[in-house]
């Protein structure tokens, strides 16, 4: 808890002192807030959370995630992208319930990963593709090869952005407990002024194998973010706070904190990426001149 204040109050110590980056600076902000969009980041966060439920002493527990996620856009020929976003973490004192109690383990999680391929149309970004996990085999590893599809439909606006991105993940193979999960994000992100956003993105998910008493998880929350530059380093910041309003009766995380440094960046697997087609209306003024 220590060092998520202390992160926090470097943030808000250091924010008068960067610098701006110029007047497109909320149309940038506006595009990192989009996950179909084509834009290179990488992405750092810190995680709290506090537990509750029915099993003796849920309420003491609390655990602290760190992620590191690259999301890796690649521009294709006819204009649309392909974005892979895996998510590497690792956890300090995750509780585990046994018959004795609960007992912590720092441990590597699972990798979560995402696939997806996006388009814009009428103002609209749109995508399709997949979501999965690969197993670590740590002592918090679910032992599962999870794998499902997901899809994206998002809207930019004058004001922010919103959109809806459900997913589902489906136990493929390992030998861990039957998997079958059901999750949607919603995300309502207004834009203020000079990168500023203040919104909420929370993920719902169903359990379709557990009871009536453990299916949903249902948060709210609200984060607030900064794009801006660190010397010529463009940047995303980001602090939020979820609940979790409904949660699995036996144990569950209630609150969560999360903190997130996101330096933007070009994807460097691919340098070069190819042109955009040019439309037929750009393509009848090039040509008219000539004609």
């Amino acid at each position: 808890m220590k060092l998520l204040i202390s992160t926090f109050s470097a943030i808000a110590v250091a924010v008068p002192t960067w610098a701006q980056v110029g007047p497109n600076i909320d149309e940038l902000a506006k595009e990192l807030s989009n996950p179909g969009a084509a834009n290179a980041t990488l992405n750092f966060k810190l995680e709290y959370r506090t537990f509750d439920g029915d099993l003796p002493d849920a309420e003491d527990q609390d655990s602290i995630t760190a992620t590191f996620q690259p999301v890796l856009p690649f521009v294709l020929g006819n204009g649309n992208n392909l974005i892979f976003r895996p998510a590497f973490s690792y956890i300090f004192g995750q509780p585990v319930a046994s018959a004795s109690g609960f007992s912590d383990k720092s441990r590597f999680g699972d990798v979560p990963y995402d696939l997806l391929y996006s388009w814009s149309n009428n103002g609209w970004t749109f995508g399709a593709g997949v979501v999965g996990a690969i197993p670590t085999g740590s002592g918090i590893s679910s032992d599962n090869w999870l794998l499902g599809p997901s899809f994206l439909a998002v809207k930019p606006t004058d004001w922010g952005i919103w959109g809806l991105f459900p997913f589902h993940n489906e136990k493929v193979g390992g030998s861990g407990d039957d998997t079958s999960v059901t999750s949607l994000q919603y995300f309502l992100i207004f834009s203020l002024n000079d990168g500023w956003q203040i919104g909420t993105g929370p993920t719902i998910t169903y359990d379709w194998n557990a009871d009536s008493d453990n299916d949903w998880t249902v948060p709210f929350g609200v984060q607030v973010a900064k794009t801006t530059a660190i010397g010529n380093q463009i940047v995303k910041l980001n602090a939020g706070i979820e609940k979790n309003v409904v949660a699995p009766d036996d144990f569950a995380s209630d609150w969560k904190f999360t903190v997130s440094f996101s330096p933007v960046i070009g994807n460097p697997f691919q340098p070069n990426p190819p042109s955009p087609p040019v439309d037929a209306a750009t393509r009848a003024a090039v040509l008219a001149p000539i004609r």
